[in-house]
């Protein structure tokens, strides 16, 4: 019972404010892009060395983070936003 009501407080809490859920959407598809834009220069621009595979794993983990605050940014503005309608105690 206590997980659940911890969820519904985080859910309420991520589904308040949607100016910050809409930042954390642009924060992360820029975060996605950033990282998207290491792995193309380090195919691109660097030689075929450890360094160059470094670069795009670094890349990869940049957008993986930047998909997952996007997402977050996302679910917030529109799931837990009905969600937090439906349960508000006006």
């Amino acid at each position: 019972m206590k997980k659940h009501s911890t969820l519904h407080k985080l859910a309420i809490t991520l589904g308040k404010d949607p100016k910050r859920a809409l930042m954390k959407l642009i924060q992360g598809g820029l975060l996605f892009l950033f990282g998207a834009l290491m792995i193309l220069v380090s195919e691109r621009v660097l030689t075929a060395s450890m360094t160059q595979e470094i670069v795009a794993l670094l890349g990869l983990f940049v957008a993986g983070a930047g998909a997952i605050w996007s997402l977050i940014g996302y679910l917030s503005m529109s799931i837990l936003r009905i969600y937090h309608m439906l349960n508000r105690e006006d």
